[in-house]
């Protein structure tokens, strides 16, 4: 590869790996917020953990371009 930078299939496969593990953290959210949420009878419980959640996902999204570009260089 011009400039030593390494090719498409070495960065696939670790790219990959980082997806997986990111859709693992958001699949052990969709399911694990409900069930903590009914161990928690308080509705403001849902509200307060239903915007957490979301900043969670933006959190994760960060993290998982930045992984993903810093595996291309």
């Amino acid at each position: 590869s011009p400039g030593g930078s390494p090719g498409v299939p070495a960065i696939v496969g670790p790219q990959l790996r980082q997806a997986l593990r990111t859709v693992g953290a958001v699949a052990g959210l969709l399911l694990g917020v409900p069930v903590l949420a009914a161990w928690v009878p308080d509705p403001w419980a849902w509200v307060a953990m239903s915007l957490a959640v979301q900043g969670v996902w933006v959190g994760l999204s960060v993290l998982h371009l930045r992984w993903a570009e810093r595996l291309e260089r």
